[in-house]
């Protein structure tokens, strides 16, 4: 069977969802953070009834409305794309796979949508409150938006709340829930978000400093500044957080997606992090631990304390996963297969 199948287009329609997906995460980020930025400004408008404040609001809400044009555009050609690339897959596990990605379209997209249209043509056609509130609902609409989308990407990380039905050979949810809130679902919708306002803050402030250098618009750059500074601030406090319990995550639940991260081919207690270095490009063969790099610059025990906040803690390396360590109880790609074979 595996002679019939044209590998040409596996590669191609990888190539070609990789090419959509990175064009849509560089813009649907800035829309996550942007929105509010754009909706705080519209308040102090509102609050203060400064025209200045409306011809910022005005500005940046121009910026965000190009970005979420094209996530949009985007994020509607990868939906298809899971239908069509990947039709086997979409079958198999669209029981759960779909189910958050339906309620994406039916309320959060449908939300922000319908706000969206009466935050950009609302000035002066209905109240200040109403508009206002329609800022708001758009930036709310965007993230949430984005919390169904990445429950989706975090079940295919870590599969919760299903079962395989042996009958029609398809997963099938089983709890709702478990999917919604696990805590890979969770931590990557906060990693994700707290990050996309760290990226839309400094977004802005490297505009109102473009606007500063040239000694244009001094007000509304300064305005923008300090509104993106300490929106920034908040945002980045809360990334570091999120992003250290991020790794540990991943360490638990995805240790060879891990030691890849880290280049970690040998497991070990007090293992370092290779905070600077320069890889060796043999990948034909597993390289000697003490090959892998051609220059690298370490923190001593970081990597351990990382994940198990002790240095003694073991991480597990590559050739751990790939070949089994029995003194960690880490069973080889040999004997997972067979188990395998057994379960199939």
């Amino acid at each position: 069977m595996l002679e019939s199948i044209d590998m040409s287009l596996v590669d191609w329609s990888r190539g070609q969802f990789a090419l959509t997906a990175m064009f849509h995460w560089i813009f649907v980020p800035l829309t996550l953070g942007l929105s509010f930025i754009v909706a705080y400004m519209h308040s102090m408008y509102v609050r203060t009834g400064d025209e200045e404040w409306k011809r910022i609001t005005k500005f940046w809400m121009k910026l965000f409305g190009i970005n979420f044009a094209i996530g949009v555009s985007t994020g509607i050609i990868l939906e298809f794309e899971f239908g069509t690339n990947w039709s086997n897959y979409s079958w198999f596990v669209g029981d759960i796979f779909g189910a958050p990605l339906a309620v994406e379209g039916i309320l959060a997209f449908f939300l922000e949508s319908t706000f969206v249209a009466i935050m950009f043509f609302g000035w002066n056609k209905v109240s200040k409150r109403f508009h206002l509130a329609a800022s708001w609902l758009t930036a709310f609409g965007a993230n949430l938006s984005a919390v169904w989308i990445l429950v989706a990407n975090a079940w295919m990380q870590h599969p919760v709340g299903t079962a395989f039905n042996p009958d029609l050979a398809r997963n099938e949810m089983t709890s709702f829930w478990d999917v919604v809130f696990s805590p890979v679902a969770v931590n990557k919708f906060l990693h994700t978000v707290t990050s996309s306002f760290l990226l839309a803050s400094v977004f802005v402030m490297a505009i109102s400093a473009w606007f500063l250098l040239r000694k244009r618009e001094i007000l509304f750059a300064k305005r923008s500044t300090v509104v993106a500074a300490v929106f920034g601030v908040i945002a980045g406090i809360a990334t570091i957080f999120t992003g250290d319990s991020s790794a540990r995550i991943v360490a638990r639940e995805q240790p060879m997606k891990f030691a890849a991260m880290e280049a970690l081919y040998e497991g070990q207690t007090h293992a370092p992090l290779v905070a600077i270095g320069a890889m060796r490009t043999d990948t034909t063969r597993l390289p000697n631990p003490r090959q892998d790099f051609i220059f690298k610059f370490e923190i001593p025990n970081a990597l351990s304390y990382m994940v198990f906040l002790t240095p003694s803690g073991f991480v597990p390396g590559i050739t751990d996963l790939v070949y089994g360590n029995e003194s960690q109880d880490l069973i080889s790609y040999e004997e997972k297969i067979e188990r395998g074979a057994v379960a199939i």
